[in-house]
């Protein structure tokens, strides 16, 4: 029988701070954080996005997301591109912020590739997809406590 505590949030938090401070030392000589690092990578894979469709993506909250923006605009990482409308605006990347994301790119490949290594593809994948799983249950159980509560 495990010492661990028998809790999901427990055992994810936990192998979260581990994993995150493996990331973050890959990250700390680019001066990128690894929510930061995630934001270069969404918005680099999108071509710039919305602060609400990022925190959606992300998986956080529209005020946690634009703290992040704003940190990030004022480093010169990001520029906001205004529609017609000027209630719309997107974040892209800037030329700058490329060559950030570029360098903080390698440390995040090695760690990846060591965790990968360390792990072994099939089993990874397998996180992955628990991961996955782990969320849209997650969805369903805050989903089935808000119609419960009506």
């Amino acid at each position: 029988m495990s010492d661990d505590l028998n809790c999901t949030c427990y055992r994810l938090r936990r192998a979260d701070r581990r994993l995150s401070r493996l990331y973050e030392a890959a990250l700390v000589d680019t001066g990128v954080t690894i929510v930061q690092f995630a934001v270069f990578a969404e918005l680099e894979r999108a071509g710039g996005m919305g602060i609400s469709a990022l925190a959606e993506r992300l998986g956080t909250d529209r005020t946690t997301m634009t703290r992040t923006l704003d940190r990030m605009e004022a480093l010169g990482w990001v520029a906001v591109e205004r529609a017609d409308d000027a209630r719309l605006q997107r974040h892209v990347v800037s030329a700058a912020g490329r060559a950030v994301f570029r360098d903080a790119w390698r440390g995040w490949r090695r760690t990846e590739t060591a965790i990968a290594k360390a792990m072994g593809g099939e089993r990874l994948a397998l996180l992955w997809q628990l991961l996955g799983e782990a969320e849209e249950a997650a969805r369903a159980a805050q989903a089935a406590d808000i119609h419960a509560a009506e």
